[in-house]
């Protein structure tokens, strides 16, 4: 039974609700709600977990070389959007580029320079040596630089 704002009392069914339905619910309903919200937290972090796991699954079939080539793939892929994304934010020239890269770095790892993290790798100082970017397959394959618009 469930209350009314007159006072009065309603029978309802209980209903039990796939994992499914119950996330088709939750996306279709209002963020703002507490309870909603909740459950997009949920899923959020359930579909990461269970990405992750299926991931590392699928990694586990794989010899050394292999993982190796299968990761390869993904850095490649993953350096051609952040090509695509330094082109719309207006690097275009090497140098630009170098600088964009270098800052990036910086960020990520804690104000290191791309020869510092280089250094104490004990590894050549090169943007090949950190990205696999060589001068005959840079810029990646799809990427179109945009022309820098005067300010």
């Amino acid at each position: 039974m469930i209350g009314t704002g007159k006072g009065a009392h309603w029978a309802i069914d209980d209903v039990m609700l796939s994992r499914y339905a119950y996330y088709l619910i939750v996306q279709s309903a209002s963020p703002s709600k507490p309870i909603v919200a909740r459950g997009h937290t949920y899923f959020d972090t359930y579909f990461v977990v269970r990405t992750r796991e299926a991931e590392l699954i699928e990694l586990e079939g794989l010899s050394a070389s292999q993982k190796r080539i299968r990761l390869r793939a993904q850095i490649a892929a993953s350096n051609t959007g952040f090509a695509e994304a330094a082109s719309g934010a207006g690097v275009v020239t090497d140098r630009d580029f170098a600088i964009f890269q270098d800052h990036g770095y910086r960020g990520l790892y804690a104000g290191e320079t791309a020869r510092d993290i280089a250094a104490r790798q004990g590894v050549k100082s090169t943007i090949r040596s950190l990205t696999g970017w060589t001068a005959s397959n840079w810029p990646p394959t799809g990427f179109v630089p945009r022309r820098r618009q005067p300010n």
